[in-house]
């Protein structure tokens, strides 16, 4: 079963336009308890585009969250992603889970890569 197949639910909101504003209010929507991150990595991203005379830093930014909220827009997708990155993290995985985590995490991040628009490969 694919990330794309396993939602029974539809989103709890329309994927926003990746800019800052947009993605800011999806984030208060849907993930709350992430926008101190979200305005850490906003920040750092700001600065490190000052330092290297570049916009590269405010891209990664903006796909970075784009691409997260595509999964947490989708519940079950997100429970399946924090499950996943759960077994990864596990030292004590058995390599058979360990792998399957892996696919799971790779589906997943394709499909919230394709709907957000943003190419991570």
């Amino acid at each position: 079963m694919s990330a794309q197949h396993a939602e029974t639910r539809p989103p709890l909101i329309p994927q926003p336009p990746t800019t800052r504003d947009a993605l800011r209010e999806a984030v208060k929507q849907i993930a709350l308890a992430r926008l101190p991150e979200f305005d850490r990595d906003l920040g750092e991203a700001f600065d490190q585009a000052i330092q290297l005379s570049s916009i590269t830093p405010m891209r990664l930014f903006l796909e970075k969250w784009a691409t997260l909220v595509a999964i947490e827009r989708h519940p079950e997708q997100a429970g399946m992603m924090r499950e996943a990155e759960r077994t990864i993290s596990d030292p004590s995985a058995p390599e058979a889970a360990f792998r399957q985590a892996q696919a799971v995490v790779t589906r997943i991040l394709d499909t919230a890569s394709e709907e957000a628009g943003v190419a991570l490969r």
